[in-house]
């Protein structure tokens, strides 16, 4: 039960733990995703600005009857300076009629950019890839923005360039950052870093990252989300794209996982710990209340036990209880009951013979021995009786076995109604009975006694309605204190017995035995009466 209730906790803790951390670990990567498109809505306010003001810019440019004084125009918009790297005011063939640096970035770059040749052609603002500066070997991103005439046509383009590793730029990204351990990048949908925290990084493939390779091509193709996968150096982390509107550019995050779900773990330790100490706490008031509740449970085994070994009675049992073990010990009451009235019966059965319901050899073999044992201690005699039906077999041959089984019974119940409370009837085998005296210590009483067995048995026995004669011959044995050897006893009785039916049947003869020497002998102090007819 311990076993079970710990186990359910530790199933339970696992299981709840194991949502609880799902979710947590979905919570981290929303917060991730959410703190990554604040970074790219700021990008893209910051691209807006700087398109509104190429488009304020051309404007005012078209405004001007000479165009080719853009010193002018710029001196008024002093922002301009700190918002791009370079500014040139170009015509549609490509060449540069103005600029603000003087050539910083050379017209034959703006006209060989592909995003000045797609603005000529599409009427519309552009940004370029990134492509290196010359001079100073950054990163750069060029943008356009066409002036169009009266009739439609692009009259001339204003070209900007952008310093990628102008820390103003992507200073936003660098304040969003996860982690100092963690870091945001940029590239474009063509695959090329844009920001990257190693500087050495930019404008070289963004699948050098290695980091979940099949999220950076889902990226590429326009996927947004979170994942977990491994950097560069195989650190498990937690990776989060967003595109960014209006320029094929996408924001990147990479945030290493022990450091991103470093509360989750924290948070899992502490409640194992919790879920381990609540199922031990749990299984040892499981194990405490199973002692409590089967206390009576063992008390009634130990009586049980008890009573199988025969050190208590049944009456050990508590029987009041109202509860299942009460049922239980009442229930064994019970079984016990009729559990020793089956070993009685069967006792009887083992004891007594089933057609006369006397004793049987092995009940006779027992109470004599006992019998003499008594007279022994006690110092009285005893007397044994051996009785047969007279011609039984010719009673079986003429009127059949149940004749004779009937006349048996009937033998039987007459003995059990001469007999006193000291004597015992036994049926030995066939018509062959016995009966042991105590306390029949005179061939006086001895002879009193077989005469009346005699009148007894001399009363007509019924059969089927008809009366049937039926007799018996009794051989006795009696001897006063000391008594001899039973054996010694019996075969006296059996002598007196045949010397019984030698002299006729339907009668007695009794051996009076005076002394142990006496007994000892067959011929001397032998006293025989002639059957009595």
């Amino acid at each position: 039960m311990t076993a079970l209730v710990a186990g359910a906790c530790v199933l339970v803790a696992a299981v709840a733990l194991d949502i609880a951390y799902r979710e947590m670990r979905e919570a981290t990567g929303r917060q991730q995703y959410a703190m990554l498109a604040s970074a790219a809505a700021h990008l893209e306010s910051e691209l807006d600005t700087k398109r509104m003001l190429l488009r304020t810019l051309a404007e005012e440019l078209m405004a001007q009857p000479e165009r080719s004084r853009l010193h002018e125009v710029l001196a008024r918009h002093p922002g301009l300076r700190s918002a791009f790297a370079d500014l040139a005011l170009m015509d549609a063939e490509g060449r540069v009629l103005a600029s603000q640096r003087g050539g910083y970035l050379h017209g034959a770059r703006f006209a060989a950019a592909s995003c000045f040749q797609k603005t000529l052609r599409e009427g519309r603002g552009l940004v370029s890839e990134p492509i290196a500066d010359r001079e100073t070997g950054g990163a750069v991103v060029l943008m356009a923005e066409p002036a169009l005439d009266a009739g439609g046509r692009v009259a001339f383009v204003l070209c900007a360039g952008i310093d990628l590793g102008d820390s103003s730029f992507f200073a936003q990204l660098a304040r969003l950052r996860p982690d100092a351990t963690g870091h945001l990048f940029a590239f474009t949908r063509g695959g090329v870093n844009l920001h990257h925290r190693d500087r050495g990084r930019l404008l070289r493939s963004v699948e050098d990252e290695a980091v979940l390779e099949g999220s950076v091509r889902s990226a590429l193709r326009g996927w947004e989300g979170w994942a977990e996968g491994r950097d560069r150096d195989g650190a498990e982390s937690l990776v989060t794209y967003k595109q960014v509107r209006g320029v094929d550019w996408v924001l990147g995050s990479i945030f290493p996982a022990d450091k991103a779900f470093a509360g989750i773990a924290k948070a899992r330790r502490y409640a194992w710990i919790c879920a381990v100490g609540i199922a031990l706490l749990a299984g040892a008031i499981g194990w405490a209340t199973m002692l409590v509740l089967l206390k009576p449970l063992r008390a009634l085994r130990r009586h049980v036990h008890a009573v199988e070994r025969e050190e208590a009675g049944i009456e050990v049992l508590d029987l009041s209880r109202q509860d299942e073990v009460g049922a239980l010990g009442r229930a064994f009451h019970s079984l016990s009951l009729k559990r020793q009235l089956a070993e009685q019966q069967l006792k009887e059965l083992c004891l007594t013979d089933p057609l006369t319901k006397l004793g049987n050899r092995r009940q006779f073999d027992h109470d004599v021995a006992l019998l003499a044992e008594q007279a022994a201690r006690y110092r009285f005699g005893m007397a044994i009786a051996f009785l047969d039906v007279d011609c039984f077999k010719a009673i079986n041959d003429t009127y059949g076995h149940a004749a004779g089984d009937a006349v048996l019974r009937e033998f039987g119940r007459r003995l059990r109604g001469l007999t006193r409370p000291t004597d015992r009837s036994y049926r030995l085998a066939g018509d062959e009975f016995v009966i042991v005296s105590e306390r029949l210590e005179t061939a006086e009483n001895a002879r009193r006694f077989a005469a009346k067995i005699l009148r007894a048995i001399r009363r007509p026995f019924e059969f089927e309605g008809a009366p049937l004669v039926v007799t018996t011959s009794i051989g006795i044995a009696v001897s006063r204190f000391p008594v001899p050897a039973v054996g010694d006893l019996l075969q006296h009785a059996d002598a007196a017995l045949y010397r019984t039916k030698r002299a006729g049947r339907d009668g007695y003869t009794v051996k009076e035995l005076s002394t142990p020497q006496a007994a000892s002998s067959t011929e001397v102090a032998l006293r025989y009466r002639p059957a009595v007819q």
